[in-house]
């Protein structure tokens, strides 16, 4: 009896023991799951597929920008009007709801509005075509309406001529190159094309058409 009171004395304080530690002593600690990350798989090879397509150039994977300049397009009805950028060597050929761009030459001075007769300056302001030559020097020609009446004044005050004879026409001399021309500012104050792109723009602009010649 008395070993049984022994036994159970120590059963007891066993529990009491162990509740005590789970109540005050330290929590046990919590592990969390580890993530591994596994590398990126490598993409299986098609050696059959690679080899039918052929590999672009870098190049062919980017957009490519095509020059306004260099732009495949013909003028298919008439002109509204002509936009210069004289500081560019540009004209701007506007009809429907599109445009054409030409690269042009102007006069061997060209910077400056022209002021007078002989100056080699390319006018600017807005004028417009006053007259078409089927058969000028320059192959074929479009007269702009140079001087107007503030250009005359402008001239009159420097007791000037303002000078005229402004046209955007075509080649002048045979051995001249169609494709570099505009490399040179060749002109008398004239803006120049090619003959082929001259033909284009003759053939599709009336009289009164817009012409704005810009720095």
């Amino acid at each position: 009896m008395k070993l049984f009171k022994i036994i159970l004395s120590l059963a007891l304080f066993g529990i009491l023991t162990y509740s005590f530690k789970s109540v005050n002593g330290p929590k046990p600690k919590v592990y969390r799951d580890t993530v591994y990350r596994f590398p990126p798989k490598a993409k299986t090879v098609n050696s059959s597929a690679n080899a039918a397509k052929p590999k672009l150039p870098e190049i062919a994977k980017k957009k490519i920008e095509v020059a306004e300049e260099d732009r495949v397009i013909s003028i298919t009805s008439t002109i509204t009007r002509f936009r210069v950028k004289k500081s560019a060597q540009k004209l701007y050929a506007y009809f429907a709801d599109t445009f054409k761009v030409f690269r042009i030459s102007l006069g061997a001075n060209p910077i400056g509005h022209k002021i007078k007769e002989g100056d080699n300056k390319t006018p600017e302001g807005t004028y417009y075509i006053s007259y078409k030559n089927p058969n000028s020097r320059g192959y074929k020609s479009l007269k702009i309406s140079y001087p107007n009446e503030q250009d005359k004044q402008n001239a009159k005050a420097l007791n000037v001529n303002p000078g005229g004879d402004i046209f955007i026409h075509g080649l002048w001399w045979a051995e001249q190159d169609p494709k570099n021309h505009w490399k040179d500012n060749w002109t008398r104050g004239c803006i120049a094309l090619n003959n082929q792109e001259i033909e284009e723009i003759f053939n599709h602009t009336e009289n009164n058409t817009e012409i704005t010649i810009l720095p």
